[in-house]
């Protein structure tokens, strides 16, 4: 049992340290630019190995998907969804996101918007899969303006749906930006996407 158990923390670790060089790749070449043999060159691991940890392609890119997801999840929803307050939680998760891909946390910047691009037109597993955090990421910035609307952080005239749009196609724009190195758009999109939840 104890042995079974160190060969799962093993697994476990290297799994994580391979997905960690998986996202860092997609980011900039996309889910399709992955192969076993690109990811064991560039993690320093045997080909072999990352087919007997993933198995397939398609279950690669789920997991490198995941796991590109968790980490923006760590290191700005969780903090922003800490704060006390709705408007709080609602702008620390703009002005985090800006900062996530400013810092190039991943070198292509955000990393659903750029699958979203990839797999918008490619019916399947992944596809459906990007849908639902694009969903849940639009229903976490609605709900949070709702909140925020009720708490008269938000103007009362406030569309929820309609500040969710917004936030989300200045994202767009700004992430584009960023892969461009063209930081007045960069910033531009980062000064209105505030100025949206500002509640002024």
């Amino acid at each position: 049992m104890v042995e079974t158990d160190r060969r799962r923390i093993r697994g476990d670790k290297a799994r994580a340290g391979v997905l960690a060089h998986s996202a860092r790749i997609a980011s900039v070449e996309g889910l399709e630019g992955l192969t076993f043999g690109r990811l064991a060159t560039e993690a320093g691991v045997a080909k072999g190995n990352i087919q007997v940890l993933f198995g397939d392609k398609e279950a690669l890119q789920l997991a490198t998907l995941e796991s590109a997801v968790d980490m923006y999840r760590d290191e700005v929803v969780d903090p922003a969804m800490a704060q006390s307050r709705p408007g709080e939680r609602l702008r620390a998760l703009v002005a985090g996101w800006f900062r996530f891909v400013q810092d190039r946390r991943l070198p292509g910047g955000c990393f659903l918007t750029a699958v979203s691009s990839e797999f918008r037109s490619r019916p399947g597993a992944i596809r459906d899969r990007v849908n639902q955090h694009r969903n849940e990421t639009r229903a976490r910035f609605e709900s949070l303006a709702a909140e925020a609307i009720a708490a008269r952080e938000l103007p009362a005239a406030t569309d929820p749906a309609r500040l969710a749009f917004d936030l989300l196609a200045y994202q767009a724009i700004a992430n584009v930006a960023a892969a461009m190195d063209d930081e007045a758009q960069f910033a531009m999109a980062r000064e209105r996407s505030l100025e949206c939840v500002s509640g002024k």
